[in-house]
């Protein structure tokens, strides 16, 4: 076990209130530290003389005005609860001081519990801590990272593609004749009724049903293709289901139940045609729109090529510094994680019982998680204090406005907000980090493109787009880095 000691030189006055302290430091475990911190008992001479002499002035004894009790009738009436104010305010002097001796990047909260510790009545004070330290690490040349990531091509079939789910999305449903018959894409009116033994738990007229797999009233129906495929208007189809293990009521969760069906027309999806997807999209021909969705995939693709970029950045640096992180900060910030993915899941309407079944597979990704978000989070903020990367408050309140106009809000109050939360520095932060990444990527070498510029003024643009929308679906989370 490491240790080291500081023997200090001798203090010219008790009452000086940087009279030193003695502290010792042991290595407690992985980014963890023990201090042995020694108050001499001049120091808390000095402390107790301090507060008798303020109490003089204004404490009120019997028999005496305000001020005029004699100093000594004073400390017997309040020995006990300046003792208490004597004893909070030395441990936390001597903690603070301890820190700054010992050079130590302390992160979360210490392991002090000031009630457990004793103030003697002679004698010196002494009491120990265990805080978890920022990791030590060595920092790898981080000049001209190789990068090597398939670069996306946008394809003409991309760009029918696009064409293609315009003309669907600008179409229309158009009746079928009453002996047509339904096919999967189809939309079907209907009367539905589904019954759990003498419950009828959904009773809906003329309800719209597409057939495909969908929901009713909170119940999956992933065989509903199978019920309506080829029905015609006036056809009535029924059913007997066992109802999911999805589904919202867990009281009916696995039960038997009888769907049935009373089809009253059907109705087919029609492309719109050129001329309305024109008209609705501004164009003047088909090229042009053609030539404009091109222009947007191409944007698409390079903001993967970026994320791609910057992934295998990270891989690089994970790789290339490896370290070991404070055990209880990852495990607070694995439950964090996790947490977070509980509740998505429950929103997501995910069984319970299924939860609890994979919380094991849930806990581990977690943690695995958290060890790489931490890792990132330490190496990318040793590069910025190396490369004197810094955030001003205009970025900060550039970034703000943002996310205001992302959730139509007021971006004065989305501040004041983000202040009170405390999500301010969080945001900080990950301008900061983003900015390292841009610097890093502007210094690697990607693969095919060192005989031209790395990347487009537009793709550089977009990539700050995309950075600015992720803040904006992050800004609510908090997971932030304690420090201290």
């Amino acid at each position: 076990m490491a240790e080291a000691t500081e023997n200090n030189p001798p203090q010219e006055t008790a009452t000086e209130e940087s009279a030193q302290i003695d502290v010792t430091v042991e290595d407690a475990g992985v980014c963890k530290k023990k201090l042995v911190i020694t108050v001499p008992r001049d120091r808390i001479d000095a402390k107790f003389d301090e507060r008798f002499t303020e109490l003089e002035r204004e404490a009120q004894v019997p028999g005496f005005r305000p001020g005029h009790a004699p100093r000594r009738l004073v400390e017997k009436r309040f020995r006990r609860s300046v003792a208490e104010e004597v004893r909070v305010a030395l441990v936390s002097e001597a903690f603070e001081k301890a820190v700054e001796q010992k050079k130590l990047d302390v992160i979360g909260e210490p392991d002090l519990d000031p009630e457990k510790i004793e103030l003697p009545d002679e004698g010196e004070m002494r009491f120990s801590v265990e805080l978890e330290v920022r990791p030590e690490f060595e920092l790898p040349d981080h000049e001209g990272i190789l990068v090597d990531v398939e670069r996306p091509e946008v394809t003409d079939k991309q760009v029918e593609d696009a064409i293609e789910r315009l003309r669907e999305s600008h179409g229309s449903l158009e009746p079928l004749t009453k002996n047509q018959k339904a096919k999967e894409g189809d939309a079907v009116t209907a009367d539905l009724t589904i019954e759990v033994g003498d419950e009828r738990i959904v009773d809906g007229e003329e309800a719209w049903l597409a057939v495909a797999p969908g929901t009713v009233a909170g119940i999956p129906l992933e065989n509903l293709p199978d019920i309506l495929k080829g029905v015609k208007a006036g056809d009535t189809r029924e059913e007997a289901i066992t109802i999911s293990e999805k589904a919202e009521r867990e009281d009916l969760r696995g039960k038997e139940a009888r769907i049935s069906i009373a089809a009253k027309e059907i109705r087919r999806p029609k492309p719109a045609d050129d001329e309305t997807i024109l008209r609705r999209t501004e164009h003047e021909t088909l090229d042009d729109l053609k030539e404009d969705l091109r222009r947007r995939l191409q944007n698409q693709s390079e903001s993967v090529y970026r994320e791609r970029q910057e992934e295998a950045v990270r891989g690089w640096l994970l790789e290339k510094a490896p370290f070991e992180l404070p055990e209880e900060l990852a495990k607070r910030f694995a439950d964090r994680i996790l947490v977070r993915h509980l509740m998505d899941l429950r929103y997501r309407g995910v069984p319970a019982d299924e939860v609890e079944k994979r919380m094991e597979e849930f806990r581990n990704a977690a943690s695995e998680r958290a060890a790489r978000d931490l890792k990132l989070t330490f190496i990318l903020d040793r590069i910025a204090k190396e490369e004197k990367v810094e955030v001003t408050d205009a970025e900060v309140d550039a970034r703000v406005r943002f996310i205001a106009a992302q959730y139509g809000r007021r971006d004065d109050r989305l501040r004041e907000e983000m202040a009170q939360r405390g999500t301010l520095d969080s945001l900080r932060s990950q301008i900061r980090e983003d900015k390292v990444m841009r610097l890093l990527l502007d210094k690697a070498h990607i693969k095919g493109e060192e005989a031209e510029e790395q990347m487009s003024v537009a793709t550089r643009e977009k990539a700050e787009e995309d950075t600015d929308e992720k803040a904006a679906e992050e800004a609510p989370a908090d997971e932030e880095l304690e420090t201290t």
